[in-house]
């Protein structure tokens, strides 16, 4: 089997956080990996909002799905991930500033698990509150939420999150998802 880089294949979603704060020069570091995402024509149409104030945390797990509000609140720091669909508009019918977004935002994730931190980039929100809790003007959009910090301890969380934690960290095998020349057509490299 082909070896990859140890970051991609040991990277999870965490579920637990430290209550520490996370290290500045640390949050440096994953915003600067997001800002060199790649993007389509170099448009880099995102936009993160920093979650940091306990007022600013409390109105975005107001946003939040109520599966996520069974960990992500415990997150010390939280980001609002949003793009401009005007910055990057859509070509050929496909929404170019998504995936923008999410490479910029695998950048992130990928930086953040580099530095040993629990990071988590969800889906499962109110897009409409998390808008209108901060201010967000149209034309952006929220691709994702995230949250970051210093790893907790797994026996913190309760029963029903250690449970989703244990799970094994599995992929499909190539054979199932790679195919050759025709959709569906099995092959080897």
């Amino acid at each position: 089997m082909a070896e990859i880089h140890p970051v991609l294949k040991n990277r999870t979603s965490g579920l637990s956080f430290s209550k520490e704060p996370l290290a500045p020069e640390k949050l440096e570091t994953m915003l600067e990996a997001f800002r060199w995402g790649p993007s389509s024509a170099n448009k880099q149409p995102w936009r993160i909002i920093v979650v940091r104030t306990p007022e600013a945390h409390k109105k975005f797990d107001e946003g939040l799905s109520d599966n996520n509000k069974k960990w992500a609140t415990e997150a010390p720091v939280k980001m609002i991930i949003m793009g401009n669909p005007e910055e990057q508009p859509p070509r050929f019918d496909q929404d170019r500033w998504l995936l923008d977004v999410g490479l910029a935002l695998e950048n992130m994730l990928i930086q953040g698990c580099d530095l040993g931190l629990t990071v988590h980039a969800m889906a499962g929100w109110d897009e409409e509150k998390i808008l209108k809790n901060f201010n967000v003007p149209a034309p952006f959009r929220v691709a994702a939420l995230f949250a970051v910090g210093e790893p907790g301890k797994f026996e913190d969380l309760s029963e029903e999150m250690q449970k989703k934690a244990s799970r094994p960290n599995v992929r499909k095998p190539l054979e199932e998802i790679v195919f050759w020349d025709d959709f569906g057509k099995a092959g080897k490299p």
